[in-house]
């Protein structure tokens, strides 16, 4: 067997063993939209640097973290983060960023699925309807939030751009 085999095999076993796993205290139990995302994560697909913990993915120390379940609503996202959701009014999944730069949502299985936002950061961001910042482009203030993005934003986002500074939108 091949190590990107042996990598897949194991990937796909984390996901199922952390898709089974009991909720986490005080979480709901996972949803049908939720076990629809998980199918959507293909561990091939992910951004390298990934680990699964509970109903979490998390890259690198922390930048990116994909929760899949949690009652705290929009309290689950983290100050210093900018927060996307799948749902309106901040319903899971949340998918968070931590630092400057651009961040494509396929990497992280959540193209085209946010309804709702929080800006948590001192610093500005805009989020796009195309890969690579291309396409459309919606600003993200410091400090704001929308609990629904409207018709016409609803399940567009496919990247995110986190700026250095408040003045950029």
């Amino acid at each position: 067997m091949s190590t990107r085999t042996a990598i897949t095999l194991m990937t796909a076993a984390i996901l199922a063993a952390t898709l089974a796993g009991p909720p986490a205290s005080g979480a709901t139990t996972i949803g049908a939209s939720d076990k629809q995302l998980w199918a959507h994560l293909e561990a091939a697909n992910l951004a390298p640097g990934w680990e699964a913990t509970g109903d979490r993915v998390v890259w690198g120390d922390g930048a990116v973290i994909l929760t899949l379940r949690s009652s705290l609503g929009i309290g689950n996202c983290f100050a210093n983060y900018v927060c996307v959701w799948d749902h309106a009014n901040f319903g899971n999944p949340i998918l968070q960023f931590r630092d400057p730069g651009t961040y494509n949502l396929t990497s992280y299985g959540f193209n085209d699925r946010m309804s709702s936002w929080y800006n948590r950061k001192s610093v500005d961001a805009h989020w796009y309807y195309d890969v690579n910042r291309g396409g459309q482009a919606r600003c993200m203030n410091a400090g704001t939030k929308s609990s629904y993005v409207g018709g016409t934003d609803n399940d567009k986002m496919s990247s995110l751009y986190i700026y250095t500074t408040s003045n950029a939108c």
